[in-house]
């Protein structure tokens, strides 16, 4: 009995150390904080709230990843869309919602000192509003 144990705990052991780690080049990417606020479409009816997480990669020394959420705590159709500045292009990324109390997640990257242009648009009413997220640090 003694025997199968420590052969078993062996080839566990041998199996565990054979295993890559997922941690073997370190993260990807460093978390640097958040900024958060709200946009109102024009004419003051709807109002959506976002949450934009950055962070710097680890393997690019210029990128800033975002991480924003976008929520709107009533019933309609609507879009978001981030756009950031990222070397010579831009990096536009765009989710749409419809339903009540709903959210997206948007996870444009860019330049390490570029502000995203979050701009929420809402159908068939056709409402726009924009922000202005500025980087953290």
């Amino acid at each position: 009995m003694r025997r199968t144990s420590t052969l078993a705990g062996a080839v566990l052991l041998v199996s565990i150390l054979s295993a890559p780690s997922a941690l073997a080049d370190g993260p990807s990417e460093i978390y640097l904080g958040k900024r958060s606020g709200s946009i109102t479409t024009t004419g003051g009816a709807d109002l959506y709230k976002w949450v934009d997480k950055q962070y710097r990669s680890t393997s690019l020394p210029n990128l800033r990843k975002h991480s924003i959420r976008v929520t709107h705590p009533q019933c309609g159709k609507w879009k978001a869309r981030a756009s950031v500045k990222w070397g010579s292009t831009v990096d536009t990324v765009e989710a749409s919602a419809s339903g009540c109390n709903e959210s997206v997640l948007l996870t444009p990257m860019g330049d390490m000192n570029a502000s995203v242009t979050l701009t929420i648009h809402s159908t068939p009413a056709d409402m726009t509003g924009t922000a202005s997220i500025k980087p953290v640090g």
